[in-house]
């Protein structure tokens, strides 16, 4: 899972947030920066369009041979390709 980080200054430590309806409202506490998090968009650049993408997981059987065991659900932004999950 990718951390979230303050858009202005990069802090991922220092951050508090609060509901705001179905979003989160964050505050950085290194530089006072103030954003709203919408859990159904991209974290880097706030797309609504993001997809559910199915990454196989793996496991190896014989030899070289690998068998899919099942399925991972990565978000992938179609605005600027950030990946998470």
């Amino acid at each position: 899972m990718s951390a979230i980080a303050c858009p202005a200054c990069g802090e991922t430590v220092r951050l508090r947030g609060e509901r705001d309806g179905g979003a989160v409202r964050i505050r950085c506490e290194a530089c006072d920066h103030l954003w709203l998090r919408d859990p159904d968009g991209c974290p880097a650049c706030g797309e609504r369009k993001v997809a559910d993408l199915r990454e196989p997981l793996y496991q190896k059987a014989r030899g070289t041979q690998q068998s899919i065991i099942g399925y991972h659900i990565v978000k992938e932004c179609y605005g600027c390709g950030h990946r998470q999950g």
